[in-house]
C-alpha cells in the first residue's frame, strides 16, 4: 500500500496503480516520480479474474438468462404443440421443424456474437439479444398464418436467444478462472431447469388467456434478459492494476491520433481461426457435429408424443422430469469432473463420450414406449441426466483442450458446427416418423449419437501417432548425437 493525496492535502491508501509512482515529499506535496518494478508493469499485460465478488451476480444473471432464454427454446416441443391445436392438424409436420430452426440460428450465429463481444461491448450484446428475443417472442403472438412463424419465432427469437446464451458464457469466463468448472454445473443447469420452468409457463399461459396474450405474458418473462444484461459489468473494472491500464489506454489514444490516419488496422482478426489448426479442435467438431443429428431430437418431439398417444395432461410433467434429471446430470457429471482423486478421476473426454453414447442407447429404446406413462418418465430421466452431462462434460473438455485463453472463439466453432445437423437432423427423425410409421426416426438419431461417441476416439488414435513420431524422431537425435560423438544436453542427462 502506499500513500495518495488528495486535493485537500490529506493522505488516502489506495494500491499501487499508476505506471508512475508519486512519492511525497516531506512537506505534503509530491516531487518526483519512479517507475514501477517489473512484478507491477508485467500484472498490467495479465488478465485478472476476481473469482468472486460480482462475479457471483454476473453468475446468477447468466444462470438466470441461460434458463428464461435457453428454455424457450428448449420448450419448443410444447409450443409445436400449442401451434398444431391453433393452425391445425395439416401444419403437424412443419411445426416441429419451427424448433430446430430456430435452435439451428442461434447455433450458427455463436462465431459471430462471440467476435461482437470481443471487439465490441458483452455487455450491449446481451442487452441487444435480450429485446430481440422478446420481440421474436411479441411478433410470434399477432401471428394470424403458420408460415409468418418462421421469421417470427425461427428466426429472430434464434437471433435473441444465441446473442443472449453466448454473452453469459463469455463473461462468467471473465470472472472466474480456478472456479470454472464449479460456475459452469449452475450455467449449464439453468438451460435444463428452463426446460421445466418455461414448457410450464407456455403451456399454462396459452391454455388460459389464448395464443395471443399467453405469448405476450412470454415476451414479458423473456423481457427480463434484456434487463439481466445489465448487470454484466466487466472484470476489469476490479483489477488491481485499473488505474495504469486506463493510463495507458489514454495513452496510446494520443499516440494514435499523432500517427498517420491511414496506417492499417492492427487488431486480431474479426473472425479468429487460428484455433482450427489444432487437430484434436477438429475431431472435436467433426463429433459434436455428427452426434447433433440425432442427440437432441428426442426434447423437441417428446411432448408431441405424449400427446399424440393420449397423455397430453402429463406433457409438461415429462417435460419437467426432463428439464430436473438435466440439472442432476450437470451435478453428477461436474462432481466428477472436479474430483481431484488420482484414484477416482476420469477424463472429460470419456465423460464426454459414454453420455453421449448412453443418450444414444436411450433414444433408441424410446422406440419400444407405446402409451406407457412409466416409460415416458423412465426415458425422461436416463435421457435428462446423460443429456445434461453431455453438454456439461463437452463444454469442460473444450475448455480443457483450448484453455482459458482460446476458449470463446474454440465453443462459438463447437456450438457453430452443431446448427446444421441440428436444422435436418431433427425434421428428417419427425418425416421418418411419419413416412414409416411409429418411431422408426429415432433409429437415424441413435444411430448419429453412437457414431459421434466413437468417432472422439479418433482424438486417441491422434494422440498415440504424436507421441510415436516425437519418439521416433527422439532416438533418431540420439543415434546422430552418440555417432558424432557430441556431449548430451542438458535436459536429456539423468539425475
Amino acid at each position: 500500500m502506499e500513500e495518495s493525496w488528495s486535493s485537500g492535502g490529506a493522505p488516502l491508501l489506495r494500491t499501487r496503480s499508476l505506471p508512475l509512482v508519486l512519492e511525497a515529499a516531506s512537506g505534503g506535496v509530491p516531487t518526483r516520480q519512479t517507475k514501477l518494478d517489473p512484478r507491477q508493469l508485467l500484472t498490467l499485460t495479465r488478465h485478472y479474474y476476481p473469482e468472486g465478488g460480482w462475479g457471483w451476480g454476473v453468475a446468477a444473471a447468466a444462470t438466470l438468462a441461460q434458463l428464461l432464454a435457453h428454455g424457450l427454446h428448449q420448450a419448443a416441443a410444447v409450443l409445436a404443440v400449442e401451434t398444431v391445436r391453433r393452425f391445425g392438424p395439416e401444419v403437424r409436420m412443419q411445426a416441429g421443424c419451427l424448433g430446430a430452426l430456430s435452435a439451428g440460428v442461434a447455433l450458427a450465429l455463436s462465431p459471430v456474437t462471440v467476435a461482437l463481444c470481443v471487439r465490441k461491448s458483452t455487455r450491449v450484446t446481451a442487452v441487444v439479444g435480450g429485446l430481440v428475443a422478446a420481440l421474436g417472442c411479441l411478433f410470434t403472438s399477432f401471428a394470424t398464418q403458420f408460415h409468418q412463424l418462421f421469421f417470427s419465432y425461427g428466426t429472430v427469437v434464434g437471433v435473441g436467444v444465441g446473442l443472449t446464451r453466448d454473452c453469459s458464457t463469455l463473461m462468467v469466463a471473465q470472472y472466474f478462472k480456478r472456479r470454472r468448472e464449479l460456475v459452469e454445473i449452475f450455467i449449464v443447469s439453468g438451460s435444463g431447469l428452463g426446460i421445466a420452468v418455461m414448457s410450464t409457463f407456455i403451456k399454462g399461459a396459452i391454455r388460459a388467456i389464448g395464443w395471443r396474450l399467453g405469448l405476450q405474458a412470454v415476451t414479458g418473462v423473456v423481457f427480463v434478459t434484456f434487463i439481466l444484461g445489465t448487470f454484466y459489468r466487466s472484470a476489469s473494472l476490479y483489477h488491481p492494476q485499473r488505474r495504469a491500464i486506463l493510463h495507458l489506454k489514454n495513452q496510446n489514444k494520443i499516440k494514435r491520433k499523432m500517427k498517420d490516419r491511414n496506417k492499417t488496422d492492427d487488431r486480431q482478426p474479426f473472425f479468429d481461426f487460428s484455433t482450427l489448426k489444432s487437430k484434436t479442435v477438429r475431431i472435436l467438431l467433426m463429433s459434436t457435429g455428427i452426434s447433433a443429428f440425432g442427440i437432441n431430437t428426442p426434447i423437441f418431439y417428446l411432448a408431441y408424443h405424449a400427446e399424440e398417444e393420449g397423455l397430453g395432461d402429463t406433457a409438461e410433467l415429462l417435460q419437467a422430469y426432463l428439464g430436473l434429471a438435466w440439472a442432476v446430470g450437470c451435478a453428477a457429471f461436474g462432481l466428477l469432473v472436479r474430483q481431484n482423486s488420482a484414484e477416482c478421476r476420469i477424463a472429460r473426454q470419456y465423460l464426454t463420450q459414454a453420455a453421449v453414447f448412453v443418450c444414444g442407447l436411450a433414444t433408441m429404446a424410446l422406440t419400444a414406449v407405446e402409451g406407457s406413462y412409466r416409460g415416458y418418465v423412465m426415458f425422461a430421466w436416463i435421457y435428462g441426466i446423460f443429456c445434461g452431462g453431455y453438454h456439461y462434460s463437452l463444454k469442460m473438455y473444450t475448455y480443457e483442450r483450448v484453455r482459458s485463453r482460446n476458449f470463446a472463439r474454440t465453443w462459438g466453432f463447437v456450438q457453430c458446427s452443431q446448427a446444421v445437423p441440428i436444422a435436418i437432423g431433427v425434421p428428417l427423425s419427425g418425416y421418418i416418423n411419419v413416412g414409416c410409421g411409429g418411431k422408426a426416426g429415432y433409429y437415424f438419431s441413435s444411430t448419429c449419437s453412437l457414431i459421434g461417441s466413437l468417432s472422439l476416439f479418433c482424438i486417441d488414435l491422434h494422440r498415440r501417432s504424436v507421441t510415436q513420431k516425437h519418439t521416433k524422431y527422439g532416438l533418431r537425435f540420439l543415434v546422430i548425437i552418440f555417432d558424432k560423438g557430441l556431449p548430451l544436453p542438458n535436459d536429456c542427462r539423468g539425475s
